[in-house]
């Protein structure tokens, strides 16, 4: 809903007043109904909104407009300039405009710089402008309840304000124009500053290279050597993996048909967390309007929502589209600064640090996920334990009927969304997540660096270091619909990226290059012992292994070995 400008509203008033003055016959008067239920004064209505809106009443926005938003936020669990302007029951622009007219400070629709020691307090809406030469000191975008200190800030105050007000949105271009370089090298070296030995950039070191190479080499040769015992032995070694996958496999799948009690409901809307959710996009501009119609389609309150499109710098079309076709979500488009690597975990870790929401949602930009998803990923992180931080929903796809080959994506992600995974998470074991439709609690990111910039198999990583850190992965009954490519070229090219990655990745998941290395040095083997037990046994055997236990009491006893032969 648009409104005029609020100097004509203003201006219109005097003729308004001059309508009411118009006499009345008396008659007309007594048969009136308003006499029979006298309505409330129009100050005492306003005085009953939040105070946070109920100043617009006088800039020309409709009382009815104003007590919808009151009764929206009620309902919600929010703020009423929240709910306000995620119904778009008002525009951002004549809100501040209001605002500022309200506190008698200037209201700035130009780029301003920030300092970079501003940027601590951006989430609370206001920080410190970096040329303090027009007279001000401070810009402000606030947001609920910090609307009310503003206003109770500025009535104490006396003399010249030394603020300006803008929109939210300009405030977030500011804050992110305030030091591209440092919010790029964060977004690509946070996940090293947590533990740099599980991230990919380096990958294998020349040593480990020919280790690799010469381990390979000599299980080959061990298959043709004269020696019948070493044939065997090595025949032997070789089956013994391959079984161990296919057993890991079965009691997936068993376990895959316990039934999970799913949690009550959540009793109100207010009781729903804020959502960020967070695309990656590149050269998407032609699903701009599929984007947004899924972002709508969403069953959550909008207030509560938090949008954030991540663009690279050089993909103006897909950032028109999105201007053209945007949601009616709050939303913001990123633009992720020049650097290296140019990656989706890379455009991932740029939206975090203004990140609203205690829980993060990741989609990709044909994903078209179920309009409760959201919902019921919240309801049931609420009954669930903290340390459970990703919830993972099936993925499906929506052409498999199209060709053979998409037939075939489509059985592929049957049994290992529905299956495979599922039977994973009832084992209480790591699993790899799919690359969308992942829901995470902010705070488990947090603690593990958010994503690997230089890992194209970001999502594959994640799920293993959330493992390493303690936290579980589960999966939860929402589908998400994707379409599976339909060309045989596109699906060579997704292929080869993707065993690509995989190979790089396979060098450091789940402790393996920190297990590699030990390897390397002859003189340190208990760290590697320590590492196999921990965790690549847990990996390939799994808790319902009957090899388990004895291989786990053997690697124990390994160790106490080592640990008495290292000792001085």
């Amino acid at each position: 809903m648009n409104f005029i400008p609020i100097d004509s509203v203003a201006s219109s008033a005097p003729q308004i007043k001059d309508d009411f003055r118009q006499p009345v016959g008396r008659r007309a008067l007594v048969d009136s109904p308003m006499l029979r239920r006298a309505p409330p004064p129009r100050a005492a209505a306003v005085r009953s909104l939040p105070v946070e809106i109920a100043f617009l009443a006088d800039h020309g926005v409709p009382e009815e407009v104003l007590r919808f938003a009151a009764t929206t936020a009620r309902r919600h669990g929010v703020c009423a300039d929240e709910a306000l302007l995620a119904e778009r029951l008002v525009s951002e622009d004549v809100f501040y405009r209001a605002l500022a007219k309200h506190l008698d400070v200037e209201f700035a629709d130009e780029a301003i710089d920030l300092c970079p020691s501003g940027l601590a307090t951006a989430g609370l809406g206001y920080a410190r402008i970096r040329d303090s030469s027009s007279g001000f000191l401070w810009l402000f975008a606030p947001s609920g309840g910090g609307v009310s200190r503003l206003m109770n800030a500025r009535r104490a105050s006396r003399g010249r304000p030394l603020f300006v007000i803008t929109t939210r949105t300009r405030f977030l271009k500011a804050a992110r124009r305030v030091d591209p370089a440092n919010a790029a090298r964060d977004a690509t070296v946070l996940v090293e500053r947590v533990d740099r030995e599980l991230c990919v950039r380096g990958g294998l070191r020349r040593r480990q290279v020919e280790s690799l190479l010469v381990a390979l080499v000599a299980l080959i040769a061990s298959l043709f050597a004269p020696f019948f015992l070493l044939r065997l032995v090595s025949a032997l070694a070789l089956a013994g993996g391959f079984f161990c996958g296919v057993f890991l496999r079965l009691f997936a799948c068993a376990a895959s048909f316990q039934r999970c009690d799913e949690p009550e409901r959540l009793a109100s809307d207010a009781q729903l967390p804020v959502y960020t959710i967070v695309l990656a996009l590149y050269q998407e501009a032609a699903v701009a309007r599929q984007l947004a119609r899924a972002i709508d389609r969403l069953d959550y309150p909008r207030a509560k929502l938090d949008v954030k499109f991540v663009i690279e710098a050089d993909d103006e079309p897909t950032a028109a589209a999105l201007r053209a076709h945007a949601p009616r979500a709050p939303h913001e488009i990123v633009v992720a600064p020049e650097g290296a690597p140019r990656t989706k975990p890379r455009a991932l870790n740029l939206a975090m640090p203004l990140a609203r929401g205690s829980l993060v949602a990741v989609f990709d930009a044909e994903d078209l996920p179920e309009p409760r998803q959201l919902r019921h990923a919240a309801t049931l992180f609420a009954g669930l334990p903290s340390n459970v931080a990703c919830l993972q929903a099936s993925l499906v796809i929506d052409n498999g009927d199209l060709n053979w080959m998409t037939a075939m994506f489509a059985l592929e992600y049957a049994a290992l969304f529905d299956v495979y995974n599922r039977g994973l998470a009832s084992m209480g074991m790591p699993l790899f997540l799919g690359g969308t439709s992942n829901h995470f609690r902010i705070e488990a990111l947090r603690a593990i660096g958010f994503w690997d910039a230089f890992n194209v198999t970001e999502d594959a990583d994640l799920g293993l270091r959330l493992a390493r850190a303690g936290f579980e992965v589960r999966t939860f009954a929402s589908q998400t619909f994707e379409e599976a490519p339909a060309v045989f070229g596109a699906l060579v090219k997704q292929r080869t990226a993707g065993s690509k990655a995989g190979c790089r990745h396979s060098s450091c998941i789940a402790g393996g290059r920190r297990a590699f290395l030990s390897i390397s040095a002859p003189s340190a083997p208990l760290p590697f012992l320590q590492c196999l037990r921990r965790d690549c046994l847990a990996l390939c055997w799994g808790r319902f292994s009957p090899c388990a236990w004895p291989m786990t009491r053997c690697l124990e006893r390994c160790c106490r070995l080592s640990r008495r032969s290292t000792s001085p």
